[in-house]
């Protein structure tokens, strides 16, 4: 599924202090590190995720910094490293596919740092920057395999609310099982002086 992104015209901040962890836009800086982490938790990121897979190289992390570099400035996709000091524990994000008002949230962490919170602080966070810096978004969503139960807990723990579960479909061409769907919808302090 093609969504046309220029609805969205702010931008996210590049780089946000979190709770003990940095998000700083994915750039060629992080190459090595993304590239590490990610050969390091192979089983399972392919477990869950469509991209990973057996032989992932420095190139091909390239290529999709290449990626995410014009999917930023185009709107189609923000994404973040994960930064505990100068390891990368993982990588996360915005993408525009839903439609209009809303971004999906994507995140993987690191097998050997799994369980640490940094899933649950990022989404939180991502949540503040959406609230603070994109005013054209409403709400955000997580889609997970409904059998992947740390995923199921980090939304809950954020305050999504779950809606649903969907089959894979031709709108969503990546999707290769049955995903749960839960909404964050965005609510915003009107400016002073606003009335309803």
């Amino acid at each position: 599924m093609s969504t046309d992104p220029s609805w969205l015209v702010s931008r996210p901040p590049e780089l946000v202090a979190g709770d003990g962890f940095v998000l700083e836009r994915a750039a060629e800086r992080h190459a090595d590190g993304l590239t590490e982490a990610i050969q390091t938790s192979l089983p399972e990121l392919m477990r869950w995720l469509t991209w990973p897979f057996e032989g992932f190289s420095l190139d091909d992390t390239r290529r999709w910094l290449e990626m995410a570099d014009e999917d930023w400035r185009t709107g189609r996709d923000f994404g973040y490293v994960i930064l505990d000091g100068e390891e990368v524990v993982g990588s996360t994000g915005y993408t525009n596919r839903i439609g209009p008002g809303w971004l999906e949230i994507g995140l993987w962490i690191r097998t050997a740092r799994a369980g640490e919170g940094f899933a649950r602080r990022s989404t939180l966070l991502l949540a503040d920057i959406a609230e603070q810096h994109l005013p054209e978004v409403e709400g955000l969503d997580i889609h997970h395999d409904v059998t992947h139960d740390a995923s199921r807990a980090v939304a809950a723990a954020c305050g999504f609310t779950l809606v649903g579960e969907v089959d894979p479909g031709p709108d969503r061409p990546f999707q290769r099982t049955r995903e749960a769907v839960w909404h964050l919808p965005l609510h915003r302090t009107p400016p002073a002086g606003a009335t309803s």
